[in-house]
């Protein structure tokens, strides 16, 4: 039995994840936030919250084996409900930290694009790390070139529950 103050450990089917990525400021956690809040029993993580650790080790300045280390350890937790995971990946092999470590999951890598215009008036919107801007659209154009989801959503002038209805319409959980 669990202590009170923590739930039991899920098991069961293979679990569902839908991974969305994209460069900083394409709406990934606001959309998937509504991904996740239109699903039962499903659980939600951003890869940010799992990284905050700075400073970043110099190989490794996304943070992406510190983030991978703890989806991984929280991984049993997660077993047997969809999974909605945003975080942004820029090559197959910083998805591959990640998905190696995600035993028995079916794994579903949606990109989330939008027009360059609307990336920059997104990213300086928020009005922090503003000096920033380049690298999202540099990501953004790597992303482009790299293109290894399995399905992309162009994301440009849409609501974020329109965005969530329509990956939810091509993504079952």
């Amino acid at each position: 039995m669990a202590a009170p103050d923590r739930p039991e450990l899920r098991s069961g089917p293979v679990t569902t994840v839908l991974w969305l990525l994209g460069p900083s400021g394409v709406g990934k956690s606001t959309v998937g936030w509504h991904v996740y809040r239109s699903l039962d029993r499903a659980s939600y993580v951003d890869t940010d919250q799992l990284g905050l650790c700075f400073p970043a080790p110099a190989d490794d300045p996304g943070n992406h084996v510190v983030k991978s280390s703890a989806l991984g350890a929280l991984w049993p937790e997660y077993k047997g409900s969809p999974l909605v995971v945003s975080g942004f990946l820029n090559t197959v092999g910083e998805a591959r930290l990640y998905t190696d470590r995600l035993s028995g999951a079916d794994i579903t890598l949606c990109r989330l694009r939008v027009n360059r215009a609307e990336l920059r008036d997104r990213f300086l919107g928020r009005g922090w790390l503003v000096e920033q801007v380049d690298q999202a659209l540099a990501d953004a154009d790597a992303l482009e070139r790299a293109d290894f989801a399995d399905f992309t959503v162009d994301t440009d002038g849409r609501a974020p529950a329109d965005i969530a209805a329509g990956i939810r319409a091509r993504w079952t959980a």
